[in-house]
C-alpha cells in the first residue's frame, strides 16, 4: 500500500525541478497503488515526464495519473 508521505516526499524532491520551469504538482488521492496527482504549469504539458519518472524510479509499484482538472 502505497503512504502519503512517501508520495508527499517524491512530489517534494521535484520542487526545484518544478519551480524552475514554473510548475506545480499535488496530490489528489491514493486509492490502492493508484496515486492521481495535479499538475500546473508547462510541466503540466510536458513530454518528458519527469514527475512520472521520479515516481516509477522511487515507487515502482505506483499507478501515476494525473487529473488537471481545475477545481
Amino acid at each position: 500500500k502505497i503512504k502519503k508521505q512517501q508520495v508527499l516526499e517524491i512530489l517534494e524532491s521535484l520542487g526545484l525541478l518544478l519551480d524552475t520551469h514554473k510548475s506545480s504538482a499535488e496530490l489528489v488521492r491514493i486509492k490502492g497503488n493508484k496515486v492521481t496527482l495535479r499538475s500546473e504549469g508547462q510541466c503540466a504539458d510536458c513530454d518528458t515526464n519527469c514527475i512520472e519518472q521520479a515516481f516509477r524510479e522511487k515507487m515502482p509499484l505506483a499507478e501515476i495519473s494525473f487529473d488537471n482538472q481545475i477545481q
